[in-house]
């Protein structure tokens, strides 16, 4: 098998890093911390199933820092040159897939869970033991250096063996042997548990010969009683018959008695709605009579209403019209009204506008200015600008004063005012008085400088004086403007509106001709009160002909359904007279077949039976009640019976179980252990034995001694010498252990090995000695061992291996994203 490239996404300090491996030996190298065992643990993680715990304890710290997940992808390429990539995830929830390259492309297997994966991988790898991938990675293929040199230092050999065992696969044996002696104590436990509730069993089922003769002079006292139970039950049922019958006779007679009472009744009630009918049908004929000699006041009443109805309508009409008339009536006042006040005020409001805008013509005269003004103010920035340049002419004058002033001060000190230090020249021979006259020339320019001053900012309030009141008559000017525009504006609305009092005057014209034509219609409604009289009258005239009409119209046209159903009376009461002489009859009939005397001995002989039957039924269920004690109890006993022999049994084969578990610990268990120690050591010494003097140069012989101790035997002075763990150097101890380790992986049959710093505390020969050691394996060299692997993979610092190497792998922060 070849791990051909892994690519770690977000893994420790691996944000994208991705690595191509070569057959033989690889080296990784780089400076420390850079994440060269990382690369190794990713591997063992996504290849081997190892926890990423068994690397940094806590899985957030496999994955980088501010990542949320974390990928680790490896392909490899198997014996029949298939290859495979597996992905496993690390973070929740975690994902470990395996896929083959099919045409190009990877195509995910499908697999249950997490055991069919590994167990397809333990196919591929060739790794198909009883352990787990993580286990041999963890304990043989990938163990750190310091991990797999920890057991070979430890002192106690009861220890040392026992990790020995457990590296080499074999300690189940001895944990076997040590776990069975816990089985025999308790099979032995168990057989005495058995023989000890034997015994109370016994003793319960030696009652079973009383409680089966019980159960059998039950079971024939409950048949005899049965059989008896059975006759008289037979016997009250052919009773119960009779009495039935007779029952049914008896209430045939009294259904008949109740129905012939009915019908008579009935009967009697019809008769009584037969005479009814009759004495309504005679009211209905006189009502049909009443209503036809009414006929005629009836609809000369209806002619009246309905012409009542008519002229009322019109009255509601008449009443419109008045309430139009008075409305417009009441418009035509209004409007007048509206067409004089609107008039009024048109023409108080030309007067207004007219006294207003002679006020604003005097305000405007009053804001004329003069010429002198205007100049006055246009010289403003002129004045201010010589105001500013004679300012600036005074303050030179001032800074030229301040320096005369300062070299007056130093002369008369004695110190030079160019060099600022005593100048020997005026020490010898004093100076002049050569600042006077210039301090009164400068005296008199700045006083004229001053009055100037004054005089120019007099002419400046002036100018600012005159430019306030020329902005002010401005802002005033633009007020009247404004005053102007909104008086025009109010004469043309107030124009507008006089306008308008022409439509008005045409509206007043329009509403008094409607009123005209209102008064011309209300004018044919005068009539219309003396012809509601004269109709009310004509009503009145017929009340009493209406009245009559209405009273007795009903009962009138009701007439032929009273003799209808006149007719269907009289037909029911036939019915009911022929069913009366049908039930008479049936009733005679009945009662010759019914006997009451014989009714009544069935009723008493049932009543003596019954109680006699329920005793028996009651001794029969107390029968039956005690066989099923009975036979429960003795199913009881047959049952403890069936479980003493079945606990026998279980002794017998308990007994067997621990003679096998005895021969096993004494014949197999407490010797395979040591066997296979001892031959696995004798195979791995003899390995490693060669691989050591390649290593190490020397005749020293290398032995994997009893409990797994390092044992170095050569000749001195012609006598054997053998020295063991603490009597090693540091040196000797690493060659070995590493001799041991190569030796182990060929032993198991691992095809790939990992090696962390192998070459720590050798020195330069050793190392060297190492490396072609390494490259001897590689190309099969017999000196050394047979060519059992495909990849060896190393982490190591040492430029030994760049010879041997196949490829060197140089990390650093720039081959991977960080």
């Amino acid at each position: 098998m070849q791990i051909l490239s892994i690519q770690l996404k977000n893994i420790k300090s691996h944000r994208d890093t991705e690595l191509c491996f070569a057959p033989g030996i690889n080296v990784l190298s780089g400076p420390n911390g850079i994440g060269k065992s990382t690369i190794f643990e990713a591997i063992g993680y996504a290849l081997f199933g190892v926890d990423a715990q068994s690397f940094v304890g806590n899985v957030e710290r496999f994955i980088t820092i501010g990542a949320r997940k974390g990928e680790i992808s490896v392909v490899f390429q198997v014996a029949d040159a298939d290859c495979y990539r597996v992905s496993r995830t690390v973070g929740t929830p975690s994902k470990w897939l395996l896929a083959r390259e099919t045409g190009g492309a990877f195509e995910v297997e499908e697999h249950k869970d997490s055991r069919e994966t590994e167990a397809r991988l333990k196919e591929l790898l060739r790794l198909s033991s009883g352990r787990s991938l993580a286990e041999q990675f963890e304990l043989v293929i990938g163990p750190f250096q310091h991990e797999f040199l920890g057991p070979f230092v430890i002192r106690q050999p009861a220890r040392r063996r026992d990790k020995f065992d457990e590296i080499l696969g074999i300690d189940s044996w001895r944990k076997t042997f040590n776990a069975t002696k816990a089985l025999a104590s308790a099979i032995k436990a168990k057989v005495a548990a058995l023989e000890s509730a034997i015994g109370p069993l016994k003793d319960q089922i030696a009652e079973l010969p009383v409680k089966r003769a019980e159960l059998k002079t039950a079971r024939q006292g409950l048949s005899e009683t049965e059989r008896e139970l059975t006759g008289q039950q037979q016997k009250l049922k052919e009773l119960e018959t009779r009495l039935s019958e007779a029952d049914r006779c008896e209430q045939t007679l009294k259904n008949l008695e109740v129905e012939i009472g009915k019908l008579k009744e009935r009967i009697t009630n019809g008769q009584e709605k037969i005479r009814n009918q009759k004495r309504l049908i005679d009211e209905a004929e006189q009502a049909h009579k009443i209503t036809e000699q009414t006929a005629a006041g009836r609809n000369a009443f209806e002619q009246a209403e309905k012409r009542l109805v008519e002229l009322r309508t019109q009255v509601k009409e008449q009443r419109r019209f008045e309430q139009e008339v008075a409305g417009l009536d009441k418009q035509v006042g209004q409007l007048s009204e509206r067409f004089e006040v609107e008039s009024n005020a048109i023409r108080k409001n030309r007067e207004e506008f007219s006294t207003e805008e002679k006020v604003l013509a005097e305000s405007r005269k009053e804001l004329r200015v003069d010429e002198e003004l205007v100049k006055r103010a246009a010289s403003l920035p002129k004045i201010r600008s010589a105001l500013d340049q004679v300012r600036k002419q005074l303050g030179q004058l001032e800074g030229r004063r301040a320096g005369l002033e300062e070299g007056s001060e130093k002369l008369s000190a004695g110190i030079c005012p160019f060099f600022q230090e005593p100048c020997l020249n005026i020490a010898e021979k004093p100076p002049k008085d050569v600042f006077s006259a210039r301090f009164t020339d400068l005296d008199k320019e700045r006083q004229r400088l001053t009055a100037e001053i004054e005089k120019i900012e007099q002419e400046e309030v002036l100018a600012s004086q005159a430019q306030d009141r020329l902005k002010e008559v401005d802002v005033k000017s633009r007020g009247l403007d404004e005053q102007l525009e909104k008086l025009a504006l109010k004469r043309q609305a107030n124009e507008t509106k006089a306008a308008g009092l022409e439509q008005l005057k045409q509206e007043q014209a329009e509403v008094c001709k409607q009123l005209a034509e209102k008064k011309q219609a209300l004018a044919a409604y005068q009539r219309l009160q003396a012809d509601i009289e004269a109709a009310e009258q004509e009503k009145g005239r017929h009340q009493e002909a209406r009245d009559l009409f209405v009273a007795n119209r009903q009962q009138a046209a009701a007439l032929e359904q009273r003799r209808t159903e006149l007719k269907k009376f009289e037909q029911l009461f036939s019915q009911l007279q022929v069913e009366l002489t049908a039930r008479d009859a049936a009733f005679d009939k009945a009662g010759k077949k019914y006997n009451p005397d014989e009714h009544q001995a069935l009723r008493r002989q049932k009543d003596e039976l019954s109680p006699k039957v329920g005793a028996l039924g009651q001794k029969v269920a107390g029968l039956r009640a005690e066989v099923t004690r009975l036979s429960a109890e003795v199913d009881k006993l047959r049952q403890i019976e069936k479980d003493i022999l079945a606990r026998q049994e279980q002794i017998r084969a308990y007994q067997k179980k621990d003679a096998l578990v005895k021969f096993l610990r004494n014949r197999v268990f407490r010797n395979v252990s040591a066997s296979l120690s001892e031959r696995f050591r004798e195979e791995i010494s003899q390995r490693a034995n060669r691989i050591y003097r390649v290593i190490a140069e020397t005749d020293e012989e290398l032995c994997w001694g009893e409990d797994y101790r390092i044992l170095l035997r050569d000749m001195v002075d012609g006598e054997l010498r053998e020295r063991v763990d603490d009597q090693l150097s540091g040196g000797q101890t690493m060659s070995a252990v590493v001799a041991l380790r190569l030796a182990m992986l060929q032993t198991i049959g691992a095809r790939n090995a990992f090696f962390d710093e192998p070459t720590s505390n050798l020195d330069v020969t050793r190392r060297e000695n190492l490396a072609h050691a390494f490259r001897a394996i590689d190309v099969g060299q017999e000196d050394v061992t047979d060519h059992w692997y495909d990849q060896l993979f190393l982490i190591s610092h040492d430029v030994a291996f760049t010879e041997v190497t196949d490829q060197i792998i140089h990390l650093d922060k720039t081959a991977f994203g960080n």
